[in-house]
């Protein structure tokens, strides 16, 4: 197979004449991963070959990726590998074997992963070549493991999915800043928070990412990187996210979206896995199935929650928020049945903010913070006066921080916010829903939440003007919940972990 770019602005694919029976008419379908929606054009024999002109202006409206099908009309059939494969393409190094600009935009191809089949990429001319920059350096990352030299000294950090400065990553990176100063770090991170240290930035999507990943001595994640293998040397931190309430990878007997083959290859390259307790260290044993080690430590995400010297007022003023308020937080997980994109959902507010609002204390104001796979968010003009979106925050245990109470629903937040002892609310709209058909749970939800579950925006507004009798109701349950789970968080976990992994202080306090 052979491509070129014609002068009319016209992709030029020509199949060989042993791909072609003479006797057969040809079209190539294009299918669009986004809505497959489809665009097809007429195949023609010339000498022998099959020839199709594709023009880009058809299918260059916006940034889309389009699979290539070769359909023989006499026998409406439909070839995507065995016409279409590697062994027939000229490969080099590069996975976009083919690129060119035509006007404003860059068109290349490549063969997929998982088919061997061909698919198109076009995009606006700068985007573009980001992309198949990086897609070029990820099809690369073998030979870069095998070739460039380890980097003793640097250490490679992500959390969810590069998308946020949080969660465990970031305490111990900050535990690390102080104690292991001696250390050089990389950040892959496309948010636009400040990052203290001044450490290496890097973007998911860019050639750098698979350059350091490989380098690496040591790496922190999470949740997964998005390419499989490391060094025989580097450890790999795996430090998760959260104590389970819902089940999860294995476990899930249902999956919506199935990423759990993705997430064992993954768990092949750990090192050691950070869990909060005994409860999660069983779990991820059998959900992941994971036989490496497990450091109990508790999680570093606690860690602000227990600071004594952390000032809540400037806590509150940094984040932009009314003073001499109390701030009740909502924090809901996503929904696995509400996809939208790639690691995309939907926002499914399911709250009456109005309803909230007016039955709100007069000194009470409610944060909502948004799961980071939620990909919509909230119009701040529609808001009432006493709601404010924080799902900008990179970080929830900020927002833990300076909340009073907590609304949640099957979210793990609620195993980290308990070390507070402040009040959790469980607001549980589709709690059969979830328990039957989603996920469902790994603890009795009746008997052994440190609060009480609502399903009713009214019943939730007479609980939190009730505080004082929810947290007398529930003193006891709640203290045996942090026995059981929250014993390990006492404000010092990160330091633990960088004197376990990282070999203590050197040059640092």
């Amino acid at each position: 197979m052979q491509l070129c770019l014609l002068e009319q602005e016209c992709l030029r694919v020509v199949f060989g004449s042993r791909n072609v029976e003479h006797r057969c008419m040809y079209s190539l379908v294009l299918v669009r991963r986004s809505d497959k929606a489809q665009c097809i054009f007429e195949a023609h024999q010339d000498e022998g070959m099959l020839v199709v002109d594709i023009p880009v202006s058809a299918i260059a409206a916006r940034e889309s990726r389009w699979d290539v099908r070769l359909r023989i009309e006499s026998a409406q059939v439909e070839v995507h590998n065995a016409l279409l494969s590697g062994a027939s393409v000229p490969r080099n190094e590069d996975r976009h074997f083919f690129c060119a600009q035509v006007a404003r935009h860059g068109v290349s191809c490549y063969l997929t992963e998982s088919a061997g089949s061909l698919a198109l990429f076009v995009a606006e001319s700068e985007r573009h070549a980001r992309m198949v920059a990086a897609e070029n350096a990820r099809e690369l990352y073998p030979r870069y493991l095998e070739q460039l030299p380890l980097i003793e000294d640097l250490v490679f950090f992500e959390s969810f999915l590069g998308k946020a400065y949080a969660g465990n990553p970031r305490y111990i990176y900050e535990a690390l800043l102080k104690k292991r100063p001696d250390l050089r770090c990389v950040w892959s991170y496309d948010g636009d928070q400040t990052i203290p240290g001044d450490p290496i930035l890097v973007n998911r999507r860019s050639p750098d990412y698979y350059r350091y990943l490989a380098q690496a001595r040591f790496r922190v994640n999470n949740v997964i990187f998005s390419v499989h293998g490391k060094k025989a040397e580097t450890l790999y931190i795996q430090t998760w996210h959260g104590t389970p309430l819902k089940k999860i990878a294995f476990d899930v007997e249902r999956p919506q979206v199935d990423s759990r083959e993705n997430f064992y290859k993954e768990s092949g390259a750990w090192s050691v896995l950070l869990s909060a307790n005994v409860y999660s260290t069983d779990i991820f044993r059998r959900a992941f199935r994971y036989r490496g080690a497990i450091l109990e430590t508790g999680y570093p995400l606690t860690d602000p929650l227990l600071d004594p010297e952390l000032n809540r007022i400037r806590r509150v003023e940094a984040l932009g928020l009314p003073a001499n308020k109390r701030f009740v937080l909502y924090a809901p997980t996503w929904r696995d049945n509400k996809p939208i994109g790639d690691w995309q959902y939907a926002l499914d507010l399911q709250l009456e903010l109005d309803v909230v609002s007016q039955g709100l204390p007069t000194d009470h104001v409610l944060l909502i913070k948004a799961h980071h796979l939620v990909s919509e968010s909230l119009d701040p003009r529609s808001l009432p006066y006493n709601v404010i979106d924080l799902s900008h925050i990179d970080d929830i245990s900020q927002l833990c921080v300076v909340a009073d109470v907590l609304i949640t629903d099957y979210s793990s937040v609620f195993f980290d916010f308990a070390v507070t002892g402040r009040p959790i609310l469980f607001y549980c709209y589709d709690l059969a829903l979830y328990a039957e058909d989603l996920r469902g749970f790994y603890l009795d939800v009746h008997k052994e939440l440190p609060g009480p579950i609502v399903e009713s925006t009214e019943r939730l507004v007479a609980l939190l003007n009730n505080l004082q009798g929810v947290t007398e109701t529930y003193s006891e349950k709640y203290r045996a919940f942090q026995q059981r789970f929250c014993s390990l968080n006492d404000g010092q976990v990160s330091g633990r972990v960088i004197d376990t992994l990282f070999g203590g202080s050197r040059g640092g306090d």
